[in-house]
């Protein structure tokens, strides 16, 4: 009885009424049916289909399914057996018999397998498990806030897919769930199973009113008083409905989305979605294999993502903050004594997060970022680190401690710091433009390499490309971001001669270290497709910019290395003008299927035509507008912006607000279309739908009254609004319109 209550919540009203009786009914069966009751009691609710191994019982239903059912169902069962109803009745009656005879035969001729191993243990079951369990466990690592990592839960709901935060009114709906739901099946225990009861069981349940994510979901406006909130999915079909019903030009419909957002590339509560970024860079990593060690002894530029760093320090190994601090200058000072990776200066390179208004503001939510006004904490070195993931959790927090380790380091690292050597703080101080240098001589500012860029990424670019005269720069980082920057400046001859991105490990058994060779990866696919890669990725989703609905990262780089010729102006995505835009609108005309089955267009307008007159395509696996493709274009440019001008200190960028974003509370949203949701034709006649059964009287029938011809999504049956009726009430002089 215990989820009973979630039934009633859920709108499950069918287990909501019967439950009750049913526990009702069992709880009475020792009295009622002591037999059944004995029977039950000594497992006879289960079967055993072999006495050959054990913990093998299974439910009636199961062994039904598995034996008579299965074996039914296949080959030379009843699926294309006849379609004459006395044949089938005779096939029935005997199928027991036949099936007996079936199973006996196979065991007679060996077929049937009687090992003393469950199949659940097989090997291949095992892999396969193996397989599915690191398939969800990544899809939530990389998608989603993650729900096994129990030390960062966040103090609001968070949808963990999307990584919206609930409402307040969400928030208080679902955290009073379990006294709303007992209240409400105490209300109808009362009054439909207790004796003196006022209500029928049988009566209607009540619709429950709790508000969920779903009740976040963005709503179509029809006017500024009047908003309708639906399924993407039904609402498109309505609209669709209506257009051919009411004689209006389908092409037009289709280059108004007809949903609030465009569900290609937006969740219904209006979130970006999400493509698998790795899927890219393990493409590209397949173009030359992996390297767990580095041949030559050359000097190297060893460059890190600071936060990226600091994460992943195991906090079994401190307890307080200068514990902490002391952790990071070992691991830092311990990379100079490496023979094989020469060391010669270490550059460290933090995110900015003074920057209000960031594009990626939106990504860090969905990651579990909490927003402050300042840290949960005051760091002091003796004072002990609260719960590190939760603490992380916070941009304020992980901007003190950036500060506090950059200090300690700055104190503590001088005297381990092998002579001649360095290393370089960036985005360490309180003024995140800051670049200090540490050595055994001290500290200095490196005014030169000053910069203005939000994100590490761009950054350690920028660090890449002033070491570029050393034989060799490795940058710590496991970002497919990164990579692709790393890849466009190599085809442009700014970076070493040998790049590595040091992604951590690799190895099931024998855990080795992974360097991915960027400078052999940018030579195997040449210098066009080098450069036109930051584009794509764009493009195609990425930390600030949403991807295609069931279009991955895998498809897009097929798409890419069969028509590397057509997309080549995507070069020149990164120019602030229009340049590019056609070849991002040829991109994804081809993922969409140009070219196949001689298929041919120009527009994506065209192309949701085609797709939503000759398949049955759900709506978000439709492509977006030429409007709302626009739109997201223009973020994609300004992010590709962004990456092509890492080697500049202190790029000037325009404002984002120019590039589909708009800035609501100081916080950047996206901009989704510029057009309505749906053309006023359809928007001002899809709440014209009647609920009268005679429709002949207008004051009764909006649709008549209209003018209009009653649809199939109407409530009316058998509707006498016909032509011959419409026209009959026109030249009566009583409605409002003609015929259309």
């Amino acid at each position: 009885m215990e989820t009973v209550p979630y039934f009633h919540l859920a709108g499950r009203t069918n287990y909501a009424r019967y439950t009750p009786i049913y526990v009702s009914e069992m709880r009475q069966l020792e009295t009622k049916q002591p037999k059944m009751y004995q029977f039950l009691d000594r497992g006879g609710f289960v079967v055993r289909r072999s006495d050959k191994t054990k913990f093998n019982s299974v439910p009636t239903d199961q062994a039904l399914e598995q034996t008579i059912n299965r074996e039914a169902k296949g080959s030379g069962g009843i699926i294309g057996f006849t379609l004459r109803k006395a044949a089938l009745l005779r096939w029935l009656l005997t199928r027991h018999v036949s099936g007996e005879y079936s199973e006996a035969f196979q065991q007679l001729v060996g077929n049937k397998s009687e090992g003393n191993l469950h199949e659940e243990l097989g090997p291949a079951r095992i892999s396969r498990d193996k397989a599915d369990v690191t398939t969800i466990t990544d899809y939530a690592r990389d998608h989603c806030q993650n729900p096994f990592d129990l030390d960062s839960i966040p103090k609001e709901l968070v949808n963990i897919t999307t990584g919206q935060i609930a409402t307040k009114s969400v928030q208080e709906s679902l955290t009073s769930i379990p006294e709303g739901g007992k209240t409400i099946l105490d209300n109808f225990l009362t009054a439909r199973l207790i004796d003196g009861e006022t209500k029928s069981l049988w009566d209607a349940i009540p619709k429950s009113k709790v508000a969920t994510f779903a009740s976040m979901k963005k709503a179509l406006t029809f006017d500024k008083d009047r908003k309708m909130v639906l399924d993407p999915e039904v609402l498109f079909r309505r609209l669709l409905s209506v257009a051919k019903h009411r004689d209006i030009d389908m092409r037009m419909v289709l280059s108004f989305e007809l949903t609030p957002v465009p569900p290609a590339l937006f969740h219904d509560d209006g979130t970006m979605r999400k493509a698998t970024k790795s899927d890219l860079a393990d493409k590209l990593e397949k173009n030359c294999p992996q390297e767990t060690e580095l041949k030559s002894k050359v000097d190297t530029a060893y460059i890190i993502d600071g936060m990226s760093f600091v994460q992943g320090i195991n906090e079994s190994q401190f307890k307080t903050f200068d514990d902490l601090g002391e952790v990071v200058v070992k691991k830092l000072t311990r990379l100079y004594r490496n023979p094989d990776l020469a060391v010669k200066i270490l550059t460290l390179v933090f995110d900015r997060y003074d920057v209000s208004g960031s594009i990626k503001g939106n990504e860090r939510q969905r990651r579990g970022d909490i927003g402050a006004d300042g840290p949960s904490h005051n760091i002091i070195g003796k004072r002990p680190v609260p719960n590190y993931r939760q603490f992380l959790k916070s941009g304020q927090n992980k901007a003190a401690l950036i500060y506090f380790l950059s200090q300690y380091i700055e104190e503590n690292a001088p005297q381990r710091i092998p002579q001649e050597d360095t290393l370089v703080i960036a985005g360490g101080h309180p003024n995140r433009e800051v670049v200090r240098e540490v050595s055994d001589q001290g500290t200095r500012d490196l005014e030169s390499l000053f910069s203005t860029h939000d994100e590490a990424d761009t950054r350690m670019v920028l660090h890449a490309t002033a070491l570029s005269t050393f034989p060799r720069t490795i940058v710590r980082c496991d970002d497919t971001d990164v990579l692709l920057i790393l890849l466009y400046y190599q085809s442009r001859g700014h970076l070493s001669p040998e790049v590595y991105m040091h992604a951590g490990h690799s190895g099931k058994f024998v855990t080795r270290e992974r360097f991915i060779p960027v400078s052999k990866i940018a030579t195997a696919i040449g210098i066009e497709q080098c450069r036109i890669l930051p584009a794509v990725h764009a493009l195609t989703g990425c930390d600030t910019t949403s991807s295609f609905f069931r279009l991955g990262k895998k498809t897009v780089y097929t798409v890419v290395q069969k028509h590397q010729e057509a997309l080549k102006g995507l070069a020149e995505f990164h120019s602030p003008d229009d340049e590019g835009l056609d070849a991002a609108r040829e991109l994804l005309l081809l993922m969409y299927g140009k070219g196949r089955k001689g298929r041919s267009y120009d527009t994506l307008d065209e192309l949701r035509f085609i797709l939503s007159s000759t398949t049955d395509k759900p709506v978000s696996s439709l492509p977006p507008t030429d409007d709302a493709f626009s739109q997201h274009a223009l973020r994609a440019k300004f992010q590709t912006m962004i990456w092509c001008r890492s080697h500049i200190a202190k790029p000037r960028m325009r404002d984002p607000t120019e590039y589909g974003w708009v800035k609501c509370n100081e916080i950047l949203q996206c901009v989704t279309t510029l057009k309505d949701s749906a053309p006023r034709d359809i928007r001002d006649l899809t709440h014209l739908f009647c609920k009268d059964t005679n429709c002949t009287d207008g004051r009764k029938c909006p649709c008549l009254f209209a003018g209009l011809k009653c649809i199939e999504i109407c409530s009316c049956n058998s509707c006498p609004n016909t032509v011959a009726v419409l026209q009959d009430y026109a030249d009566d002089g009583d409605g409002n319109g003609d015929e259309d």
